[in-house]
């Protein structure tokens, strides 16, 4: 996955596409089993957004932004409503009681 998420507040489009890796490098496959939640806020502090729907997981293949991407986040109508302004985001990925996080920086912008 490359640097930052950016996306414009109010956006709903496009989805997030997600290519996660395993510790050797490789594609982790979240076709079967995982549950998903995806959350948006300052480290340290109750998140501002928390989504545990609209989170698909996928086998994957290939690389970013050309390949098949092993986890979408669709977003719903006003879910990025958010404060422009730089935000921490976390995925956790839950498999047998088992949770992988994987995160960085969201950034959300102003629209003109």
């Amino acid at each position: 996955m490359s640097g930052p998420l950016r996306y414009y507040t109010g956006a709903e489009r496009p989805a997030l596409k997600l290519w996660l890796l395993d510790d050797d490098g490789t594609l982790i496959d979240f076709s079967s089993g995982y549950t998903f939640s995806f959350k948006v806020g300052l480290t340290g502090s109750t998140p501002l957004l928390t989504k545990s729907s609209g989170i698909t997981g996928a086998a994957g293949a290939g690389v970013e932004p050309t390949g098949t991407p092993n986890v979408t986040v669709a977003w719903s109508a006003g879910e990025l409503a958010l404060t422009a302004g730089a935000y921490s985001w976390a995925l956790t990925a839950t498999t047998s009681s088992l949770d992988r996080i994987f995160g960085g920086v969201f950034h959300v912008l102003a629209t003109l």
